[in-house]
């Protein structure tokens, strides 16, 4: 279950209660749900259809897939990355 931390006068933010990760933002008075994709186990079931805020977005956005990449087992080495216990709540079992 998701707790709520109103962030402004106009918006409330919700987030997983048992680990802090940030879930939605969401106008007090509104009807849409924004959800941070990036918090799901497979965020790619959950295909963006608009963006909010790109007045704030950061300039090097745009090119971030021109950068040099890495796999978290090369970047941490194989036998630390598969040693790696996830205790966040699976998106299935909520």
């Amino acid at each position: 279950m998701p707790a709520t931390f109103r962030s402004s006068s106009m918006a409330e933010r919700d987030f997983c209660a048992a680990c802090g990760t940030p879930l939605s933002y969401r106008k007090v008075d509104g009807t849409a749900i924004e959800l941070l994709t990036g918090a799901f186990d497979r965020p790619d079931y959950v295909v963006p259809t608009y963006q909010i805020g790109v007045e704030s977005k950061l300039a090097w956005i745009s090119h971030l897939h021109n950068l040099p990449g890495k796999t978290t087992s090369e970047a941490a080495g194989s036998a630390k990355a598969g040693s790696i216990v996830s205790y966040q709540h699976p998106d299935h079992n909520t």
